[in-house]
């Protein structure tokens, strides 16, 4: 295996889909180059910005695939675990690839490893609702180690307080 695909591997690619606004033949083009079972499965949402968050997805794991290991497109064969995670079928050069997508509000993300797990969560950080920051950060405190917890609560605003618990968890 060349020394080229074992650091070219681990990508990290976001897209922020907040301003794409395809028309209904933009968006049927994009989903024309996925295989027709990807493409069943985004019509199954409702909402217009989960179907497009959806497309999103799934061009970037074939894209990732292409651009990493050089498959075509048409020879890419992507399935899910049963818990869900997009896996490659069939990749005897490359057993241990793996990659990774999430999507919240505006952003899509995938991240890829040739030799290790790689897992992804991208989460948008709300305000909580009838609660201060530190009530809302209080019910999660026994999930957090005391160095989570001061790292969290330690002299940061509302808003400080929120990234830091968004990052550690």
């Amino acid at each position: 295996m060349a020394g080229e695909h074992l650091s070219g591997a681990r990508r990290r690619w976001l897209v922020d889909v907040a301003r794409w606004r395809p028309s209904p033949a933009q968006f049927q083009a994009a989903a024309a180059l996925l295989p027709p079972h990807h493409r069943a499965a985004i019509d199954r949402f409702v909402k217009e910005e989960d179907r497009k968050r959806a497309l999103v997805s799934q061009l970037l794991q074939y894209s990732l695939v292409h651009h990493v290991l050089g498959i075509p497109f048409h020879q890419i064969d992507i399935c899910r675990t049963v818990e869900g995670k997009p896996y490659l079928n069939r990749t005897l050069n490359f057993r241990n690839f793996n990659f990774n997508t999430s999507h919240q509000g505006e952003y899509v993300g995938i991240a890829s490893e040739l030799l290790c797990l790689v897992g992804l969560d991208i989460v948008c950080i709300s305000k909580p609702q009838g609660e201060t920051a530190l009530e809302f950060i209080n019910n999660f405190a026994s999930y957090l180690t005391d160095h989570e917890w001061n790292c969290v609560v330690c002299d940061n605003s509302p808003d400080e307080m929120l990234t830091e618990f968004y990052r550690h968890p």
